[in-house]
């Protein structure tokens, strides 16, 4: 058989060398050997940042539509990929945000504002922003129970705080 031939495989033809994945959930991971004609087919799965959907009529693996990163304690950080590294930079940082124009999802940024800690060479947030859907958040350490909220537009600054009371949010 010759090498540029493809495979067929439950009606569907495939180019040689080609991957796709078998059946719902994604739990076979297939290949074309265009010298042979098979498919050969390994057990497999997505990652855990990734879930098995149908698209153009055929299955596979694609990333969570939402995920979870954070910064906890001296600080502590879990990326979305869920590495984990300590850093103690004393300086204002981007945490999270879209990496480029990504299609149906909302533009959004986290910020962090670290500073040293007791004179140690340590570093914790004092300051957390979060900018989405036109308005800004702010949690600062120093007002424990309070979230602010600014309008972010280029013609006004008007700040609203709310403040956190028996686990109710009352603005002022």
């Amino acid at each position: 058989m010759d090498s540029d031939c493809g495979c067929y495989y439950n009606g569907q033809y495939y180019q040689n060398g080609q991957n796709f994945w078998e059946g719902e959930g994604c739990l076979n991971y297939c290949t074309c050997n265009g010298d042979t004609g098979d498919i050969s087919c390994e057990p497999s799965s997505c990652s855990s940042w990734e879930y098995c959907q149908i698209v153009n009529g055929e299955y596979g693996c694609y990333p969570l539509p939402q995920g979870i990163c954070y910064a906890v304690g001296d600080p502590h950080y879990s990326t979305f990929d869920l590495l984990t590294f300590d850093f103690q930079g004393t300086c204002h940082y981007v945490l999270a945000s879209l990496y480029n124009d990504t299609s149906g999802l909302q533009d959004f940024q986290v910020e962090a504002r670290n500073e040293p800690w007791m004179g140690l060479p340590v570093s914790i947030t004092v300051e957390v922003f979060v900018m989405v859907y036109g308005y800004q958040v702010d949690i600062k350490k120093s007002d424990p129970g309070i979230v602010w909220v600014r309008k972010l537009n280029h013609y006004s600054a008007n700040c609203i705080h709310f403040i956190i009371i028996s686990n109710k949010i009352v603005s002022n």
